[in-house]
């Protein structure tokens, strides 16, 4: 496939209408001849012109004939010129490495690949190799920009300028891969061969796709201005919001629109969490989307470039910083729509600690709360805020500077209570962490126990406590409590029972609604009922007496 700039030669028809779709200011073509049109300036005239940017001097006189001037002397600032690019003095012209990112090779003829630098000046016959995350942004002598996608590769074929014309005459081969094209709109001629097609452009901003996995297909998207498109005899004008696509040895297939650009959904800015999300309105026929991100500066190539399947996109790891925020949407064909372009600030960096504990929606018991969160990457020191409120209204607690993840504070009341903390490196405090909730609880109290026992029966019983709570009581054998004779969880601040013929240990301790045990009460003995001591004596007289 072939994207040309100089327009076409094939038929005054096509010439003129190329010329029209184009709207090219100083370069056109008519009668099958590429013309540039100079306006002269001040202290200009033909004889000096021709000197300039003519082969020769011989042509003073096919310059004064095409263009029928009578008076060549007498030719006021204003007028216009026609003049053949063939006449054209033709000089080689080198590309600038703008920039670029990730892994490039640059191969020249007899070399061996070395690795791609900004600065580096590109000349015919060089070829540019980008990795699975390689990026090059080249700028040509006539202000053309071309920014190659990763896994891509292409050939620097022809590259000559139009004397000091501005003109550019350039030639690029795409052997695979994508690339980026932003041709001024002066007149340079820029074309991009392909296996499968050739592109021809002017004045124009488009996109050329060549699969890495299937390089006899070749994708076409104009952007702004129109590209012509020849393969296989047959030529397609494609205009502005089009695009096409080519299979070698085939004619191009017929224009279809882009699909338009997807609207992106309100995001805060700065961002200040992480992970990045973004998301946008989905495109009715888009089978996915692809999503750039790029410096605002435009001599820097993109930081990242992800096709997604779903409306959304979500990242963890982009540095803070400010971007650009490109979306299109991919359309069956694997044409790529309309761009939405959004400004992004990140600035999400020191990283939030994350709560261990109290945890999220947690309950706690006593007078005060031991807070704890980890350690993020970078994290120099702390900031710890507790309040009543989740808007952080009412601050109980404001402690700053803090150098480790560990944080008590007394003398809380009951209730909901709401922390957060946030990391600080260099003197710079990150964002927030998420707020976590939880509740405080007072202790349950410590059950005093009455015992009331007569020889029969033995009843514990204490003060009722809060609504909800619970008691457990344990009667044992030993005083460790090893050897349990009841074990029970009671509704009511009550037992009762036999008294027991052997001592017994007890105690009781409460249990509050969500499950949390309070402390034991002192553990206590119950002792057997003690029998008359008559009882006792009368079989000791009986033994007594019958021993005499």
């Amino acid at each position: 496939m072939l994207y040309r700039t100089g327009g076409c030669r094939r038929s005054l028809f096509l010439a003129l209408v190329l010329g029209l779709l184009f709207g090219v200011s100083g370069l056109r073509a008519a009668e099958n001849v590429e013309e540039w049109l100079y306006s002269f300036q001040p202290g200009d005239n033909l004889w000096n012109l021709t000197e300039r940017f003519l082969i020769d001097q011989s042509y003073w006189n096919r310059l004064v004939q095409l263009n029928q001037v009578r008076h060549p002397r007498r030719m006021p600032p204003g007028t216009q010129v026609r003049i053949p690019l063939s006449w054209l003095k033709v000089e080689p012209a080198r590309v600038r490495v703008v920039d670029t990112g990730g892994e490039v090779s640059l191969l020249r003829k007899g070399g061996q690949p070395q690795a791609l630098r900004p600065g580096v000046r590109l000349a015919h016959g060089d070829r540019l190799i980008t990795g699975k995350d390689g990026y090059v942004l080249l700028e040509f002598a006539d202000g053309t920009r071309q920014l190659l996608e990763q896994d891509t590769e292409v050939e620097m074929v022809r590259l000559n300028r139009f004397s000091d014309t501005g003109i550019g005459d350039t030639t690029i081969r795409v052997i695979h891969g994508e690339t980026e094209n932003s041709v001024p709109t002066r007149g340079t001629r820029f074309e991009i061969r392909t296996p499968s097609a050739n592109t021809a452009v002017r004045g124009t901003r488009f996109r050329v796709k060549v699969p890495p996995t299937d390089p006899e297909i070749s994708r076409v998207e104009v952007v702004a201005g129109a590209v012509n498109v020849v393969a296989a005899r047959a030529s397609v004008v494609i205009p502005a919001g089009f695009g096409t696509l080519v299979e070698k040895g085939e004619a191009p297939a017929p224009v279809a629109r882009l699909l338009p650009a997807p609207r992106v959904l309100p995001f805060p800015s700065p961002v200040r969490q992480l992970p990045l999300a973004l998301r946008w309105t989905p495109v009715s026929g888009a089978t996915g989307y692809r999503v750039r991100l790029s410096r605002p500066d435009e001599d820097k190539v993109p930081v990242l470039n992800v096709q997604v399947t779903h409306a959304h996109f979500s990242n963890s790891v982009l540095p803070d910083g400010e971007y650009r925020v490109h979306v299109r949407a991919v359309d069956e064909r694997g044409l790529e729509g309309e761009e939405t372009r959004v400004a992004l600030v990140l600035d999400a960096r020191p990283l939030p600690p994350v709560a261990v504990s109290p945890p999220e929606e947690g309950t706690i018991h006593g007078a005060g709360a031991d807070f704890e969160w980890s350690t993020p990457p970078d994290a120099e020191q702390y900031r710890f805020q507790l309040s009543r409120d989740p808007g952080f209204r009412e601050l109980v607690a404001d402690r700053q500077n803090l150098s480790g993840t560990r944080l008590h504070v007394d003398d809380l009341p009951p209730g909901n209570w709401f922390w957060r903390v946030a990391s600080s490196a260099g003197g710079e405090q990150g964002p927030w962490s998420e707020v976590q909730r939880f509740l405080l609880k007072p202790e349950p109290d410590v059950p005093r126990v009455i015992v009331r026992a007569d020889k029969e029966d033995l009843q514990l019983h204490w003060r009722a406590g809060r609504p909800g709570q619970r008691y457990h009581l344990q009667i044992a054998e030993d005083e460790a409590f090893r050897v349990l004779l009841v074990d029970e969880m009671l509704e009511q601040p009550r037992w009762s029972s036999s008294r027991p013929a052997e001592p017994v240990h007890f105690r009781v301790r409460v249990v509050d609604d969500d499950g949390y045990a309070g402390a034991w009460s002192p553990a206590q003995t119950v002792f057997p009922h003690p029998e008359p001591w008559y009882l006792f004596g009368i079989p000791a007289i009986a033994i007594i007496l019958l021993a005499l």
